[in-house]
């Protein structure tokens, strides 16, 4: 089943939009779906108000469905983040309330794009990071989400190597945040991700999917204040802006289980390059680049 999905969902990601749909296309097909939230950039360790841990409280106890069960990438060298004893506590804690913790950052500058770190430094930081991960969470972690959203063969094939799958999203929040300014509120969210599922719901009616509901990657960044207060006002803007364009929910609208999200997860992987991991010098692949930093 998930090789079926990551397949089927490979052709969705990376294939551009037909200006004639092809004559099989019903547009009053059903199509249920269901959100797989996803986070980048943390944890946070402002206090008093830590924005990771606001996230981490609206997911359990918003009016929606309380509950949620996300996945983490975080940045797990970051001087201001998961490189400090905080940083890790909080990770720690993400993994018991059954969140999953993924892999964005490695370096400890910060927040670097994989495909400009030197060669030989990228594979020791990702097993240093998978190493990390494992200690805090008794597991290693499956997925890895390359910052800026910018990969190549040279790191897709690493990661492969490295037994970690590249998951990336469907309907990014824009919620990064630049010198200070918050984008999700200068775009203006609600009609952010109307347009966002609006795009989504016309290429997924070109698709011959058997699969149900049909996961959908959503991510925020859990490091932004400004989400960490508005979360809750944001999974009410997805589903009543699915709802609005006809997408439905036979289930919940969330997934609440860590083994749900493993499953997705799995399925929903960008699939690894069939070339081998001496390509060092391709460039950068940007089909799916997220505004992050």
């Amino acid at each position: 089943m998930p090789g079926i999905l990551c397949s089927a969902f490979a052709g969705l990601l990376l294939a551009s939009c037909r200006s004639v749909p092809p004559a099989h296309v019903q547009y009053d097909r059903i199509l249920p779906i269901r959100f797989l939230v996803t986070l980048d950039d943390g944890p946070s360790i402002r206090r008093p108000y830590n924005p990771t841990l606001a996230i981490a409280d609206q997911l359990a106890t918003n009016d929606i469905q309380p509950g949620i069960k996300a996945i983490f990438f975080v940045q797990t060298e970051h001087p201001r983040g998961g490189g400090t004893q905080e940083g890790r506590e909080i990770m720690h804690w993400l993994s018991l309330q059954g969140h999953t913790i993924g892999i964005h950052s490695v370096s400890p500058l910060g927040h670097v794009d994989h495909t400009k770190m030197p060669t030989n430094d990228l594979p020791c930081a990702l097993e240093k990071a998978k190493d990390l991960i494992r200690g805090l969470t008794g597991s290693d972690p499956l997925f890895v989400r390359p910052p800026y959203g910018v990969y190549n063969l040279r790191t897709q094939s690493l990661y492969a190597d490295l037994h970690l799958r590249m998951l990336m999203a469907d309907v990014p929040a824009h919620d990064g945040v630049i010198y200070g300014y918050h984008l999700v509120a200068k775009w203006h969210a609600r009609e952010h991700f109307r347009a966002a599922l609006e795009n989504l719901k016309a290429k997924l009616l070109q698709q011959d999917l058997s699969v149900t509901p049909i996961p959908v990657i959503v991510s925020f960044h859990d490091v932004n204040p400004y989400t960490a207060k508005r979360l809750t006002e944001y999974l009410h803007f997805l589903v009543e802006e699915a709802q609005h364009i006809g997408l439905t929910f036979p289930e919940k609208p969330f997934y609440a289980t860590a083994e749900e999200v493993t499953a997705v997860g799995i399925a929903r992987c960008v699939p690894p390059p069939l070339v081998p991991t001496q390509v060092a010098g391709a460039a950068p692949t940007t089909e799916k680049k997220e505004i992050l930093h």
